[in-house]
């Protein structure tokens, strides 16, 4: 077992989550790769003390890149036959890796493992309104409506990303999604429903402006369908259909904050991928033009 940890400018964080990791229990032993993505702080030199006194800990340092290059250059330098991905600032619960390496054990065709999470807000404030499901099976056609997998529960067999490739970094804050899209096109998963993974809650960051997350959606789920037409699967159909309601969402998001031009080429596209964005459009309009008579 590898478990995969890429990390930029936490020094204190990390050291919590490699040793949640290095306390748990699994079969057969594990490592911990730690990707330092050009860290200028203390980071380095708590991870030197970690690896000096943990020789389970394999730490790497690269130029500033993003967490995708550091997660793909953690599973190349990876040793193990499964993959655990886990955040710099999350901290994995006890008994995690035990429960989900028998859960793949007893779903040999599943590519991999997902869990809930219990989250954590540092701010002592907010509570989630909306948990994602936790899903099992063929779940494409969930995941094209959106995102439900938590990328620091996941563990992954190393054999579907030498199948499929690892993280694309055209995406982010979505280059999880895009990579759970390309391997739910091809097998099941298995959800672990249990709270496996203390996600701490951040606000501010790139992940919270929903125009950066609708226009990533709208872009990985039209490729999607575009892979999936390419390639004749069944839900290609489905595929496209999404792809248009993204581009519809992320237009109501440019409309919104006054960017008129924008909001209309993203409709368009919405329009010109499926029937169906032709009505997001009208109802776009319909809206609009209520809230204008409401204003006069």
């Amino acid at each position: 077992m590898s478990v995969v940890v890429p990390v930029h400018a936490r020094p204190v964080l990390v050291a919590a989550a490699v040793r949640s990791a290095l306390a748990q229990e699994c079969p057969g032993g594990l490592e911990v790769v730690v990707v330092d993505d050009g860290s200028t702080d203390d980071t380095p030199r708590v991870l030197e003390r970690l690896a000096a006194a943990d020789p389970r800990v394999r730490v790497f340092r690269q130029d500033n890149a993003g967490p995708a290059h550091a997660r793909n250059r953690a599973f190349a330098e990876a040793r193990g036959e499964l993959l655990a991905l886990l955040d710099s600032d999350d901290e994995w619960l006890p008994g995690k890796l035990a429960a989900q390496v028998g859960l793949l054990d007893r779903h040999p065709t599943a590519a991999f493992v997902h869990s809930d999470v219990d989250e954590f807000f540092p701010s002592g404030d907010g509570a989630w309104t909306r948990r994602p499901e936790i899903v099992s099976g063929r779940v494409l056609r969930v995941l094209l409506r959106r995102n439900v997998i938590h990328t620091m529960t996941v563990v992954l067999r190393r054999a579907v990303i030498d199948e499929v490739g690892g993280f694309d970094p055209a995406y982010p804050p979505c280059e999880d999604w895009d990579l759970w899209l390309r391997i739910a096109a091809r097998h099941p998963i298995v959800g672990d429903p249990e709270r496996r993974v203390r996600v701490r809650v951040h606000e501010g960051g790139i992940s919270s402006d929903p125009v950066v997350v609708y226009r990533q959606a709208a872009r990985l789920v039209e490729a999607a369908a575009r892979r999936l037409a390419a390639e004749g699967h069944p839900d290609a159909g489905a595929a496209r259909r999404q792809a248009a309601r993204w581009h519809g969402k992320y237009a109501r998001r440019l409309a919104k904050q006054g960017d008129a031009d924008a909001a209309r080429a993203a409709f368009d596209r919405a329009a010109a991928l499926h029937p169906l964005g032709r009505l997001d459009r009208l109802r776009a309009r319909w809206t609009r033009t209520r809230r204008d008579a409401g204003t006069r």
